[in-house]
């Protein structure tokens, strides 16, 4: 049965060129999402500026916008200049655990004021052009938090939510509630997608038990450490002969574009070395290849250690 599968939105990571390089060499994903723009009035943007951020992506690739904010005319603003580009629906990020965000009172860090989020989609939703999806942790500070979010939500004409498990003083550590989630699904009326540590197709066993009639799946890093999951989901079977000749196909695809892309050798390094910090999970001794990594600084040396990589390491997924 096919699966509706969304790559999350990581900034800096998943941008078009890694979009485009991971549609061509394994496919799977239904949408893509794209990281969060800053909407905000104060600073209006042109539509022929904003197609700028999705400049050269495949167009056979469903892409959704994110707009990150905490401001309904910003919001309404940006949302509806999407959809006159052709984007028919965008996400709320309510998500983003980051400090440098929450402290502003955007994405999770709105998540202990439902009464704001509820104002803002009081504004927004008369007056939206496209469909609206939103992204939400668990809560701020407690998981707790997300009930009265639900309430609020349930009284709207959201399209989507998308869950990750998690609050967001926990950012990335731990585990994904996935327990907690399957309790918080009956609660919802609109469409729902479970975001959080997908890496091997057999994570979702469980929630599709408990789950049923479930939207489908966001996956963020599962698809660096293991970039065939989406096929997996999809039941597409990959030999282990195969999968090490199409990872490497991929990423030396990406480093060549990187690579030739890059206005200073230490930039291309440093975006290569945080691609690597999820990438090197994909291996046995992933760890020590990582070590070895981050260690070089000269870009052909880096280059001849990843094809050493490829050449002789082996896949843990």
């Amino acid at each position: 049965m096919s699966q509706f599968l969304q790559l999350a939105p990581m900034q800096a990571l998943t941008d078009v060129p890694f979009m485009n390089s991971y549609h061509r060499h394994f496919g799977g994903f239904t949408e893509m999402m794209a990281p969060y723009i800053m909407a905000s009035n104060i600073s209006p943007i042109k539509a022929t500026k904003l197609q700028k951020h999705f400049q050269g992506l495949r167009p056979e690739i469903k892409l959704v916008p994110q707009l990150l904010s905490n401001d309904a005319e910003g919001f309404l603003h940006f949302a509806n200049a999407l959809f006159d580009l052709g984007y028919k629906k965008v996400n709320w990020n309510l998500g983003c655990p980051y400090p440098a965000v929450t402290k502003k009172q955007r994405g999770s860090g709105l998540l202990p004021y439902p009464q704001k989020i509820a104002a803002t989609l009081e504004q927004l939703c008369p007056r939206l052009k496209p469909e609206l999806s939103v992204k939400i942790r668990l809560g701020y500070h407690s998981n707790q938090e997300i009930f009265p979010i639900i309430e609020v939500l349930n009284r709207y004409p959201v399209a989507e939510t998308i869950i990750h498990p998690r609050t967001a003083s926990q950012l990335y550590g731990g585990q994904a509630d996935r327990s907690f989630f399957c309790s918080l699904f009956p609660l919802l009326k609109m469409p729902v997608v479970y975001n959080g540590d997908i890496v091997q197709a057999n994570y979702i066993t469980g929630i599709q038990e408990k789950c049923p009639g479930i939207k489908g799946y966001m996956i963020g890093r599962g698809a660096f450490i293991n970039p065939f999951i989406a096929q997996q989901l999809q039941g597409i079977t990959i030999n282990d002969n195969e999968k090490l000749e199409r990872y490497r196909n991929f990423y030396f695809d990406l480093h060549s574009f990187y690579q030739e892309h890059s206005n200073h050798p230490t930039g291309f390094l440093h975006h290569m070395k945080e691609l690597w910090s999820l990438f090197s999970q994909s291996f046995q001794k992933g760890e020590s290849y990582l070590f070895a990594l981050k260690s070089i600084n000269d870009p052909e040396v880096f280059k001849t250690t990843a094809e050493n990589i490829f050449k002789t390491g082996r896949l843990a997924i």
